[in-house]
């Protein structure tokens, strides 16, 4: 053998030997490499070869020698195999991004959303003809959901800065609205020249403005001891009849003012349930109330109460209706629809969510159906039985009092820094018959206290001074001859238990949340004398 003829067969050796370790190498790549690989063969993409990632992402299925279509059949209708078929056909790759596939692992599986950035390659032979398709692809499934989530919560914060922007507004609203009134009619009492009827008619304004200021804070209120999860029931077997019965009388004669038809069916049969009595009204009389609101003049109000394996209570009106896109909305916080719906129909938008908080705490669920627009609305309220124990129902009061006790020869001090409050006591205890006298302070309270003997004290807890609590606590401290047994009335704005129990430690035999009513003011006062005088 010449030489010439043994070097070429080293580079022949040499070539061979290097094509083999390309090929090894590329093989060894194809299969190790982080991304999901496959070659398809032929226009019916034939699977050749797949690494594992690509195995892994089908499960335990057959794939090697079967057309895609047979081997993957889901992708059907994903767009996919339309895909490689344009591929295969122009010879010009395609790149996908973010595209989502439904995928099975196995034949039971229903199929799971996935997504891939990929690239279709096609693959041609020594004739440069298209022989198959390349299929490179990357998972990302996990960064798409993780950005949809950002997107959705970038959403949800934009949506809550609106609510928050559209809540302000009803907040001015709703405050202003009443206070022109009371400013506007405080006003015209104090010029004069009104004559009876008018002094009446303006009375009977302040009043209403005066009881829907109470109603917005009150709401506030409850809406802060919701989200704080401070919000807590005093729970009694009552009978719900006896929620229902005066709830519906007193709903009347605002409805004879509109001419709307009350039609209730509540039954005689005790319907007992173990609920909080004042909290559950609070529920019954917001329904109501509504129910009242959107119902035009002429409409009608069905009231139905059903014993069955629960108590269910069903109030229907005839009146605006809910349109369809609000429905599932209704009993979200601060939301009445459109923008402008607050104002339309009053108030915050809080009261059926705070509704449906209370009836959730008692164990039931709270629920509106509407057939749209103009076609009136049904709210059903389903509340557990109470469990047969025995007890006896307690029973609401269902007569207020409104009458006035007669105060002759009470001596009262008032202590408040709010020069209208102590003057609106002050009035109400002059009223009943009693004397008065008022301070600012808790320095001068003590002062009024040892000099003139008040029969009892009424205190606001929150003096500039001192803290009415502490207050109490020196009157407490004093001798008998220097009116340290005085009885004592606090009057505060907060509601919280720890607060309540905070007065009561202190010395005060009776505490009232502002506002108060001139009668519930004027029999804490009887009370407290015929205490002293016992």
């Amino acid at each position: 053998m010449s030489v010439d003829s043994r070097a070429e067969l080293a580079s022949r050796d040499r070539i061979e030997g290097r094509d083999k370790r390309a090929g090894s190498n590329l093989y060894t790549l194809f299969m190790q490499a982080p991304a999901i690989i496959c070659v398809l063969r032929g226009p019916d993409h034939v699977f050749d070869l797949v690494n594992p990632l690509y195995r892994q992402l089908f499960g335990d299925r057959e794939l090697l020698g079967k057309p895609v279509r047979e081997a993957i059949p889901e992708l059907e209708g994903q767009g996919f195999f339309e895909l490689l078929d344009q591929v295969f056909r122009t010879g010009e790759p395609y790149i996908g991004r973010e595209s989502r596939a439904v995928l099975k692992s196995g034949d039971g599986d229903a199929g799971q959303e996935s997504f891939f950035n990929f690239i279709y390659q096609p693959m041609y032979d020594g004739r440069k003809q298209i022989e198959g398709v390349m299929v490179f692809a990357f998972e990302v499934t996990e960064q798409v959901r993780a950005r949809r989530e950002m997107e959705q919560l970038a959403e949800s914060l934009r949506q809550a800065n609106r609510e928050k922007d559209e809540f302000i507004a009803v907040i001015s609203h709703e405050l202003r609205t009443p206070l022109t009134s009371i400013l506007g009619w405080a006003r015209m009492l104090r010029l004069g020249g009104l004559d009876e009827q008018t002094q009446l008619e303006a009375l009977n304004a302040i009043e209403r403005s005066t009881q829907a200021q109470v109603k917005l804070i009150e709401d506030l209120l409850d809406e802060a001891r919701i989200a704080s999860g401070k919000l807590r029931l005093e729970m009694r077997t009552i009978d719900l009849l006896s929620l229902l019965q005066p709830a519906v009388a007193g709903l009347v004669p605002a409805a004879e003012g509109k001419n709307i038809l009350i039609d209730a069916d509540l039954g005689s049969d005790p319907c007992p349930v173990l609920a909080d009595p004042s909290r559950l009204q609070q529920v019954i009389w917001n329904v109501l109330s509504n129910a009242v609101k959107f119902t035009p003049h002429g409409g009608t109000i069905s009231i139905r109460l059903r014993r069955a394996e629960d108590a269910r209570i069903d109030i229907r009106d005839s009146g605006a209706g809910i349109e369809p896109e609000l429905l599932p909305h209704i009993f979200d916080r601060f939301r009445q629809g459109d923008p402008g719906a607050s104002q339309r129909r009053g108030g915050l938008g809080l009261g059926l969510a705070i509704a449906r908080h209370l009836v959730a705490l008692h164990g039931g669920t709270i629920e509106a159906q509407s057939e749209g627009e103009g076609k009136g609305t049904t709210f059903t309220i389903h509340l557990p039985l109470a469990t047969a124990t025995g007890e006896r129902f307690v029973e609401r009061d269902r007569d207020r009092k409104v009458a006035l006790p007669r105060l002759d020869g009470i001596r009262v001090l008032i202590v408040d820094d709010e020069a209208d409050n102590r003057e609106v006591i002050a009035a109400i205890a002059q009223r009943c018959g009693a004397e008065a006298m008022v301070t600012a302070t808790a320095a001068s309270g003590l002062d009024v206290l040892r000099r003139w003997r008040p029969d009892m004290i009424v205190c606001d807890i929150a003096l500039p001074d001192m803290d009415g609590c502490l207050f109490l606590e020196r009157v407490r401290a004093l001798a008998p001859e220097e009116g340290g047994q005085t009885p004592a009335l606090a009057l505060t704005v907060l509601s919280a238990r720890a607060e309540q129990e905070r007065i009561l430690a202190s010395g005060f035999q009776i505490y009232r949340q502002k506002p108060i009513e001139p009668a519930d003011l004027a029999h804490d006062i009887a009370r407290l004398a015929a205490s002293r005088v016992a």
